[in-house]
C-alpha cells in the first residue's frame, strides 16, 4: 500500500472517530435536565469541523488513486457514512490485490 494512501486512510478513519465522539458528548449532554449551552455549542461545532474534515480526507484519497471526483464528492459528502465505508472498503480491496 502506497504510504500516502495509508496516511490518508488513517486520516479519514481518526476525523471520523472523532465525529463520532463529538455526537455521542452531543446526545449525551443534551439529554441532561439542564444542558449546559457552551459544551453543546463547542460539540456541535466538533461535528462539523470533523465530518468536513473527513470529507477532505476522504477527497485526497479519490485524487490520489486517479479515481472519478464527481461521483465520489456526491457519494462522501452526501451519502456520508455509507459511501465512505463504500469508499474505503474499495480501496482497502484495490491495495490488498495489488499488494499479491
Amino acid at each position: 500500500m502506497k504510504s500516502q494512501v495509508k496516511s490518508g486512510i488513517e486520516y479519514a478513519v481518526i476525523t471520523l472517530l472523532v465525529a463520532g465522539l463529538c455526537v455521542w458528548q452531543l446526545l449525551s449532554a443534551a439529554n441532561d435536565a439542564e444542558p449546559p449551552p457552551a459544551k453543546i455549542a463547542l460539540m456541535g461545532f466538533g461535528v462539523i469541523i470533523a465530518s468536513a474534515m473527513h470529507c477532505v480526507f476522504m477527497m485526497q484519497l479519490v485524487r490520489r488513486t486517479g479515481r472519478s471526483f464527481w461521483p465520489w464528492f456526491i457519494a462522501v459528502v452526501v451519502f456520508m457514512p455509507i459511501g465512505s465505508a463504500v469508499l474505503l472498503a474499495l480501496l482497502l480491496s484495490d491495495t490488498d490485490s495489488a499488494d499479491s
